[in-house]
């Protein structure tokens, strides 16, 4: 065997070695957790939580989530959940999953009263709530009724909502016609993602305007969109000026401008 063949081997077996340590210490802390010896639990995880080691991030983050052996901080706990998660970590990802779920349940039942007494804003809220099922099961139609409700009293969010549920078919059947109307209404109130979506609604060929080439009406939205800090409307935006001529470009760059500043002001 080779000098490099058995430096491989070592490594190899190092690497083993420090994977079977690391796992042997998370035992041993899950172990101290379910007998309630909450100063070893820490103890145990406490190289490992500074070493970014996924699993022991989870158990970090339920131990402040529950309170044991440290002050209840649900902040701390999402912290060391999306520190888990963004290493692929699964258990770490449905910590935090359950976590945002407990949290959206709670903020459901405060919503659902005043939706239910005709505040506008909680109307909306809940909407998207049913809509992404977030505290409560996924329900489109649910959804609809109430950013239907939330419109009717003026709400730009709710306009913007009822422009995304038509243009992808939520609750009802897809109708681009309806949602450029929405997407419009909200857009010329300075609403970003509206602005961003009947961009990319124009840019698709689905808007119904044909009183200005759709490229054109495409880059003034979503320049604007970008404008305002859509970093994905940045990028399209770079798209659509290959499309344009210098002439086109002229004229999308002066009607941006006018949209500008007519609509990008008074929504904030």
């Amino acid at each position: 065997m080779n000098k490099s063949t058995l430096l491989a081997a070592a490594g190899l077996l190092f690497s083993l070695h420090t994977t079977s340590a690391l796992a042997a210490s998370v035992d041993a802390a899950q172990r101290a957790i379910d007998a309630g010896d909450y100063t070893k639990a820490l103890s145990e995880l406490e190289s490992l939580v500074k070493n970014q080691d996924p699993a022991a991030l989870n158990l970090q983050g339920q131990m402040y989530e529950n309170g044991w052996g440290v002050e209840k901080n649900t902040d701390m706990a999402r912290r060391y959940y999306e520190s888990g998660a963004r290493q692929g970590h699964l258990d770490s990802v449905n910590s935090l999953r359950a976590l945002k779920n407990r949290e959206y349940k709670v903020e459901f039942d405060r919503l659902l009263p005043q939706a239910q007494n005709g505040d506008a804003e909680a109307q909306n809220r809940i909407g998207e709530m049913y809509e992404f099922g977030q505290g409560v099961a996924r329900d489109n139609d649910e959804a609809l009724k109430w950013y239907r409700s939330a419109a009717d009293q003026d709400v730009v969010a709710a306009w913007h909502n009822l422009g995304r549920s038509y243009n992808f078919g939520t609750g009802v059947e897809q109708d681009y016609a309806q949602a450029e109307q929405w997407y419009r209404k909200a857009a010329e109130q300075g609403h970003m993602d509206a602005m961003f979506f009947l961009g990319t609604l124009y840019s698709n060929s689905h808007g119904q305007d044909t009183s200005i080439d759709t490229n054109i009406l495409a880059y003034a939205w979503m320049h604007n969109a970008a404008e305002m800090g859509n970093g994905t409307a940045r990028a399209i935006e770079a798209r659509l000026l290959m499309k344009l001529d210098e002439s086109q470009l002229e004229e999308a760059q002066s009607l941006a401008e006018r949209y500008k500043a007519k609509f990008v002001t008074p929504f904030k």
